[in-house]
């Protein structure tokens, strides 16, 4: 329900500006994927309980959505749109002592509603330097499960901090622009949430004994935090 809203808000202040010849708008689509980044805290994370080493480690991942640039003057812009965001991971589990090693897939999807201030400076005669900063509006969509490929004995319960949550979102790029084929984007962007956004539960089950997770979560279970930072590379064309 609340993602068929955020949509129609959209689409209704897309049309509006549309209308509106005196404002100076474009609409755009745009193709992000995300990158693993160290540096921003993004990539692999390795934590280890009872003997079991654990590695929980982004893969290929992807944002897509729709954006309007809303223009203030020659220098300045607001833009704001809506995106649909999927984070993919693998959880590896080694257990030396037992013999084990095992690996499970699972994602987390999203939806964003990032504002943010555009300033962009002209070097050449159709090409533009941007940079902008702001904020998103994330929703999570669910809590997710799934089991290791080898053995259903491992598995996980991935359960969000919050089901809403704000992130902080910086951009830099430069643009092609034409006067009859639209603007041509490549860039870059930061998504950095204000907390964690979920937690990752790893059980193993000893055939009915009880392990270190047993009925997790609780205040003493083991888990793994989802930072949520990631940095993308961004791909936009703005009709």
């Amino acid at each position: 329900m609340i993602k068929r809203i955020f949509i129609l808000c959209f689409f209704v202040s897309v049309a509006q500006a549309q209308q509106d010849n005196s404002l100076s708008t474009k609409l755009g689509i745009q193709f992000k994927p995300i990158l693993a980044s160290a540096y921003f805290n993004a990539s692999s994370i390795a934590e280890n309980i009872d003997d079991f080493n654990f590695t929980l480690a982004p893969k290929q991942s992807y944002s897509l959505g729709m954006i309007v640039r809303k223009e203030v003057n020659k220098t300045f812009a607001v833009e704001y749109g809506i995106n649909y965001i999927q984070q993919n991971f693998t959880l590896d589990v080694s257990n030396n002592i037992h013999n084990i090693s095992d690996v499970t897939n699972f994602g987390i999807r999203s939806y964003e509603l990032p504002l943010q201030g555009l300033v962009y400076v002209k070097i050449s005669p159709k090409i533009y330097l941007n940079a902008a900063f702001g904020f998103s509006y994330n929703v999570y969509a669910s809590d997710v499960f799934s089991e290791g490929n080898n053995n259903n004995r491992f598995f996980q319960n991935t359960y969000r901090r919050k089901r809403h949550q704000s992130a902080l979102i910086a951009n830099i790029g430069s643009e092609y622009r034409t006067n009859n084929n639209g603007y041509y984007y490549i860039g870059f962007s930061l998504h950095r949430p204000w907390k964690d956004i979920a937690r990752v539960y790893p059980e193993y089950d000893f055939i009915g004994n009880e392990d270190f997770n047993d009925n997790a979560p609780g205040n003493d279970a083991f888990y793994i935090e989802i930072l949520g930072n990631f940095l993308t590379l961004d791909l936009r064309y703005f009709f």
